[in-house]
C-alpha cells in the first residue's frame, strides 16, 4: 500500500475499533468470529465459510459486528490474506446486497490489494446505499467512503505543487493602489502521515514568523486551515477554503472565516501556478464586489 492511503489506514484502523467494540458487546458473534477463525486456520478459508452459512441463525444486518466483517478485516490485519479476506468481504455482499457497509468493506481490502478501480466502484455503491437508506452505521460509512474517494483521487494533495522552498515578492493595495511591498520566503512541506500541507513563513528578516497548516475535508470538500502568528493575540486563528480548478494551472480558492466582531469574511484567492513561480492574487470581498488587496510573485529557490 503506497502513502497515499496512508488516511484510508486510519479511517480503517478506527472502523476496526469501532467493530472491535460491537463484538465485545455481543458473545455470540464474539464466539462465532472466534470458531471461524480457528477453522480458518486449520482447514482454510472456504471451509470456515461453509461453517459459517451452516450455523449462523442470525440473518438480521448488524453492520460492522457482523461475523464475516470482522473476520475478514483480521485476516487482512494480522494475517496479511488478502485473498481470503477478499472471499469474505465478497460473501458478506451477498448476503446483504442492499446494506452499504459490506461494500466500503470491500474496498478496505481492495485497496489493500492495490486495485483502486474496483475499490473506487464498491465505494460508490456504498455511497450511494448509504445515502438512500437508513441504518445507524451509514453516517460513518458515508465519512469513510468520502475520505477514501478523495484520497484515491489526490484531493488533499490539490496544493501540493506548492510543496518546496519559495522566495516570496508581495505587493499590498488599497483602494487600487499599491501602498508597499516586502521580500519574504516560504518553506512548504506535505506530511503524508497526516496528509497535512505545511507552509512555514519567514519575515523579510529571514526569522521565522508563522505556520499555517492545510487539511482536506472530504465531507465538505474544503481545506480546513489554522494560522499562527508569534504576535497574534488570539494565537491561531482558523478559516476553511474552498478550491475550483478553472484549468489545469489555475485555482480560484474562496476563503471564509469569522473575524473578532463575529462577522463572516470572505477572501478570494487566484492562483495561477508555472513550472518554477506561482503567480498570487487575493481580493477582499466589499460593497463595491472583489477588491485585490494583495499580489504575490512565488519564485522557487534553486
Amino acid at each position: 500500500m503506497g502513502t497515499k492511503f496512508n488516511l484510508k489506514g486510519i479511517i480503517s484502523f478506527l472502523l476496526i475499533c469501532f467493530t472491535l467494540s460491537l463484538v465485545a458487546q455481543n458473545e455470540s458473534n464474539e464466539a462465532m468470529v472466534n470458531k471461524l477463525y480457528e477453522i480458518y486456520k486449520q482447514d482454510g478459508v472456504e471451509k470456515a465459510l461453509e461453517v459459517y452459512n451452516q450455523e449462523n441463525t442470525n440473518k438480521k444486518f448488524e453492520g460492522m459486528a457482523e461475523p464475516l466483517n470482522i473476520l475478514a478485516y483480521r485476516l487482512m490485519q494480522d494475517d496479511k490474506d488478502l485473498e481470503a479476506a477478499s472471499i469474505l468481504m465478497q460473501a458478506q455482499i451477498d448476503e446483504y446486497p442492499g446494506e452499504a457497509n459490506p461494500y466500503d468493506s470491500y474496498s478496505d481490502v481492495l485497496l489493500e490489494m492495490g486495485k483502486q478501480d474496483e475499490a473506487l466502484k464498491n465505494i460508490e455503491k456504498s455511497l450511494n446505499i448509504a445515502e438512500n437508506t437508513e441504518h445507524p452505521e451509514n453516517a460513518l460509512v458515508l465519512e469513510a467512503g468520502m475520505a477514501k474517494k478523495a484520497i484515491i483521487n489526490n484531493k488533499d494533495k490539490q496544493f501540493n505543487f506548492l510543496v518546496g522552498n519559495w522566495d516570496n515578492e508581495t505587493h499590498i493595495f488599497q483602494n487600487g493602489k499599491e501602498t508597499g511591498s516586502e521580500m519574504t520566503s516560504n518553506k512548504i512541506s506535505f506530511d503524508d502521515q497526516g496528509s497535512m500541507l505545511i507552509i512555514d513563513h519567514d519575515d523579510a528578516g529571514k526569522d521565522p514568523c508563522c505556520k499555517r497548516i492545510m487539511v482536506y475535508d472530504p465531507v465538505h470538500d474544503e481545506f480546513d486551515v489554522s494560522y499562527m502568528r508569534r504576535t497574534e493575540p488570539n494565537g491561531i486563528n482558523d478559516s476553511k477554503m474552498k478550491v475550483k480548478e478553472l484549468s489545469a494551472d489555475h485555482f480560484e480558492v474562496i476563503e471564509s472565516y469569522t473575524n473578532q466582531e463575529n462577522k463572516e469574511v470572505k477572501v478570494k484567492h487566484d492562483i495561477q501556478k508555472n513550472a518554477d513561480n506561482v503567480d498570487w492574487i487575493v481580493y477582499a470581498n466589499n460593497d463595491k464586489g472583489w477588491e485585490k488587496v494583495r499580489t504575490m510573485n512565488l519564485k522557487k529557490k534553486k
